[in-house]
Order: structure tokens, then sequence, then C-alpha cells
């Protein structure tokens, strides 16, 4: 009996290797993925943005208005891409820059060139951000805050409650915290590099003010201050970045 169930399980086997493909069965070196030129090698995208941005403020006092505004200076700085897998479009970026906020805040009645203010604050910006086949989704942090005012009409405004405050530091600014999200899509790519457009929308989570008692249109009515009127800008962006590959292996 096990002599007839040897033969048996040997016909099996003989007839199971047959059917396998020859060269499977060459040694596990020669089966090896090959390295080299056809494999895909791990790249950094490092570049350079600039974009066009307007803004809104989304706090305004009774008795104010707000409206668009278009920044006179673009924002600008350097980018990173670092993929979660050679080849992917799935990774983590990293925008180091300078990012300005402005807008427009004005009388409710009876507004004109001399008492319509563009406010404007800028900052030195720390962007870290998921970047998911080109969505983009992060926090932005603003650091050593400016800000100024000026009329319409040309004029400085002072923006605080201290008329001879017309430039502004980080002595009355606080730190931005932003949530952003947006859009860096390839519209040109070459060997070497790819030219992003980029698109983001930003709303911050902070306030512009550390005591919203000294920004002179937290004063609903010029009655009393109140928190709820420290400006909180939101903003929206269009530009373009380029980004050249460096490989880190080959």
């Amino acid at each position: 009996m096990i002599p007839r169930v040897l033969v048996i399980v040997a016909w099996f086997s003989t007839v199971c290797i047959a059917q396998i493909p020859q060269q499977t069965l060459r040694p596990a070196q020669e089966n090896a993925p090959q390295t080299g030129s056809s494999s895909t090698p791990y790249r950094l995208s490092i570049g350079a943005y600039i974009l066009a941005k307007a803004g809104v403020n989304t706090a305004v006092a009774k008795g104010r208005m707000t409206d668009v505004n278009i920044n006179s200076l673009p924002d600008f700085g350097v980018s990173v891409f670092a993929p979660f897998q050679a080849g992917g479009r799935l990774g983590i970026g990293l925008d180091l820059g300078y990012a300005t906020y402005t807008y427009i805040n004005k009388p409710l009645t009876a507004a004109n060139d001399d008492n319509t203010i563009v406010e404007q604050y800028s900052y030195v910006n720390i962007f870290p951000h998921l970047n998911l086949s080109g969505i983009v989704l992060g926090v932005n942090l603003g650091l050593s805050p400016r800000g100024h005012g000026k009329s319409q009409s040309g004029r400085t405004m002072p923006l605080t409650t201290d008329p001879n405050r017309t430039e502004l530091s980080s002595d009355e600014l606080s730190t931005l915290v932003e949530v952003r999200i947006g859009g860096n899509f390839p519209i040109w790519e070459h060997s070497t590099g790819h030219l992003n457009l980029y698109l983001m929308a930003g709303y911050a989570l902070s306030r512009v003010y550390s005591d919203y008692k000294t920004y002179r249109y937290s004063w609903d009515d010029n009655i009393s201050p109140s928190a709820s009127n420290n400006p909180r800008p939101a903003s929206l962006a269009v530009g373009l970045a380029y980004y050249f590959r460096v490989p880190l292996t080959q």
C-alpha cells in the first residue's frame, strides 16, 4: 500500500513541477528585482513659490465693515515635498516664507478714501502640511509679526489706541495660527523639475492682536471693547511654484 501511495505522490509532483514556468526555477539571485536605472529612485522636490493673495476680516466691530483687499506684496518662499515612497504623489511638505494678510476696514456709513483703512500684517511663516496627490492640508504658523495701516488716500493711520504707534511689532501682535487647504498641481514637467499651480485658502484660528483692548477698532460704536472684534483674517492665494527633483537614491 505504501509503495503505491509513494508512486502516486511522485507522479503528482512531477506533473505539478512540469506546469511551473521554467524561469521561476532559476536561482533566487537571477530572479531578484533589478536595481539601478530600471528602479524608481527616491526624489525630494525642492523649489520656490510666489503667490498673489487677497484677504478679508471675519471679525468686525459694530458700526464698521470689511471688504476684500489684494496684497501689494506677494507671498513668497521656499517649498519642499517628500513623498512617502519613491515615485509617489502622497507625502508631506514644508513651506518657509514671508506671508502678508490684508483687508479693508471702513465705517458702515459715509465711507470715503480718508476713513477707509487698508490694514496689513506680515509674518515669517512655517507651513507643514500633507500633500495628497496635489491636495494640500495643514496648519500655518506666522512668527515675528509686523503691521501697519494706511487710508486709501495714502495717509498713515494708527491701528491701536496709541496714536503714536503707526508701525506695529510682536509687542502688540500675536503669533498667527492658521488652517490652510488648497492645491499644488503640476502644469508642466521636465526630467529635472516641474512647474506647479499653487492655490491656497486660509482661515486664522488665532486673533491678530495680543490684547484686543489696544486695537482701535475692537470698540463697538466707540462704546466698549470686545474680544470678538479682535481681527481674524481669511485669505485666498494663487500663484506658481517651481520644484527641482533631487534624487536621494540611484
